[in-house]
């Protein structure tokens, strides 16, 4: 019984049978990364609208459309890049 145990083979799952599709897996945005992301996102673009509020002197909307225009698109942004990079290698 422990033979089994310490033999990954027996089970199925030895390293041939997922090796083909870790390079696919690789290139794919993660969970845990795109949760990163979006939470980058959201404090950058709070942030956005409060510089633009106090340094630009800008009306409420003016700031919100700022920060919303900023949350929305560096996500997308670094989604790109992240892709761009992956596919390189």
């Amino acid at each position: 019984m422990s033979a089994t145990h310490n033999n990954p083979q027996v089970s199925g799952a030895g390293s041939g049978s997922s090796g083909g599709n870790e390079d696919d897996g690789s290139k794919k945005i993660r969970k845990f990364e795109a949760a990163i992301i979006l939470l980058v996102g959201v404090i950058v673009g709070i942030l956005a609208g409060i510089v633009s509020r106090t340094m630009d002197h800008a009306s409420y909307f003016q700031a919100i459309t700022t920060g919303v225009v900023v949350g929305v698109g560096l996500p997308g942004f670094i989604i790109m890049i992240i892709r761009y990079v992956r596919n390189q290698s």
